[in-house]
This record gives C-alpha cells, sequence and structure tokens, in this order.
C-alpha cells in the first residue's frame, strides 16, 4: 500500500519531455492553420514563358503608363540619380553611371542606323532592349544585337530584344 501514495520524484527532465510535445503540437497546429488559410487564398501566378532579363510585368505596366519611350528612359533615369545620390560607394556609382552612358549610346547608334526606336536596359546580369515595332525580323534584330555586343562588350546570350507589343 505504501508505494501506491508514494510522493513522485520531481524531475527537470519529464518537464523537458512535456514542452517538446507541446511545442511540436503548437508548431503542427499552426502549419495546418497556415495551410488551411492559404489554400482559402485566390492568386493565381501568370505563366512564365521564358528567360527575361527584367520584370516582363513592371515593363507592360510601365508601358502602358508611361507611353513613349522617351517618358520611360526619364522615369529610368529620375529613379538611378535618386539611388545614386543615396550611394556612398564610388565604385557603385561608376557601375550605374556607366550603365546610363552605354545605354544612351546604344539607343542613339540603333536610332542613327534607322532602326526602330528603342528602349535599352543594362543591369549586372545583361541587357534589355525593347523595340517599338510590331513585328522583328531577323536582320533588325542581328543589326542590334550587333550595335549592343560592340557598345557593352556583352555577348548575344546577354541580350534580350523584344517587341513593345
Amino acid at each position: 500500500m505504501n508505494n501506491q501514495f508514494k510522493k513522485k520524484k520531481f524531475s527537470y527532465k519529464d518537464i523537458l519531455y512535456k514542452g517538446k510535445r507541446l511545442g511540436a503540437l503548437c508548431l503542427i497546429l499552426v502549419f495546418g492553420a497556415g495551410l488551411i488559410v492559404t489554400s482559402h487564398m485566390n492568386s493565381e501566378i501568370p505563366v512564365h514563358d521564358g528567360d527575361v532579363l527584367v520584370d516582363s510585368l513592371a515593363v507592360s505596366g510601365e508601358e502602358n503608363k508611361a507611353g513613349t519611350f522617351e517618358e520611360m528612359r526619364a522615369k529610368l533615369d529620375l529613379e538611378r540619380n535618386k539611388l545614386l545620390s543615396s550611394l556612398d560607394s564610388e565604385a557603385e556609382k561608376k557601375r550605374i553611371t556607366g550603365y546610363m552612358e552605354k545605354e544612351l549610346a546604344v539607343e542613339s547608334l540603333i536610332k542613327s542606323k534607322n532602326l526602330p526606336l528603342s528602349y535599352v536596359v543594362m543591369t549586372e546580369g545583361g541587357v534589355s532592349v525593347t523595340v517599338d515595332k510590331q513585328e522583328l525580323d531577323t536582320n533588325t534584330v542581328a543589326k542590334i544585337c550587333d550595335i549592343v555586343m560592340r557598345e557593352t562588350g556583352l555577348t548575344a546570350d546577354k541580350i534580350v530584344i523584344q517587341s513593345k507589343y
């Protein structure tokens, strides 16, 4: 009879193991609630049709808002100038101003060769050229690609040439 009424010895291990089980249970409940909430959200992800060097959703929205290539260029230059004024590193400033100079040089050369009006954006990963022409033929693409390669020193696989339309 004495064994039935013995007081159980206090152990930190019991508290620790019970705490781990409680923590695991709470984690499972939170994860399950998150799954339920996200499964009821109606968010469709657009289908991606290939590699691009710029955010295609932002570009298409920007074109609709801005309208012309000149307005798009002015907006990009304004944003970059704000970025330049906030940077402390001279190397970063030189890199960004180098991008800006090369973009303008490429746009000017494309225009001087009587090719369609273009909007050039240079990034660390490559160059994106948006052309104001409905259908691009291989001759036009080759000429633009050649100009971009000569002016930037990049290879053709780092250049994206796309129609505005």
